[in-house]
């Protein structure tokens, strides 16, 4: 009976296993197929391992910054999209995540001069800035940005006890 029972296990195990297989396929297939009516063509899927090992080679920091906040699938992709795209056009990208989602440096380098950018990556097409986005906009136009450098004391005399 204990031999009845171990195969019907086993059985189930393997069944539960094709079922998410199948699940897991649909998905893709429902998946790469709104990409490519999006897209307007046939997007080539085999070309994405190079974006595996650019993803695989990013800093922690940065993709928890993008997996953990409160967006949507669709809005952590357009992140990751809009990170990899801002590499190459800043010396820095601090990952914020609260607010904006980078704040983005270029030093000055030559006659070029540098600057900072607070940059929130949107998706679709009524995305809005958030009243505390608004106020910071507000800010940076008004021209109210400090360079904050507090120093804190961490030594300790035992006699003013």
């Amino acid at each position: 009976m204990e031999w009845f029972l171990a195969l019907a296990a086993l059985i189930g195990g393997m069944l539960l296993v094709t079922i998410a297989g199948l699940i897991i396929d649909s998905r893709m297939k429902r998946l790469s197929k709104e990409v490519d009516s999006k897209l307007g063509f046939g997007f080539p899927y085999q070309h994405l391992k190079p974006l595996e090992n650019l993803i695989a080679e990013l800093p922690n920091k940065i993709l928890q910054s993008i997996t953990s906040s409160a967006n949507t699938h669709k809005g952590n992709l357009g992140e990751l999209i809009g990170y990899i795209h801002l590499r190459s056009s800043y010396d820095r990208i601090v990952p914020l995540g609260n607010i904006v989602d980078f704040m983005c440096i270029k030093f000055p380098e030559g006659d070029q001069e540098g600057h900072v950018d607070f940059i929130d990556i949107k998706t679709g097409n009524r995305s809005r800035l958030s009243k505390d986005q608004k106020g910071l906009q507000k800010l940076i136009e008004e021209k109210r940005i400090n360079f904050v450098k507090l120093k804190v004391d961490t030594t300790h005399d035992e006699n003013t006890s």
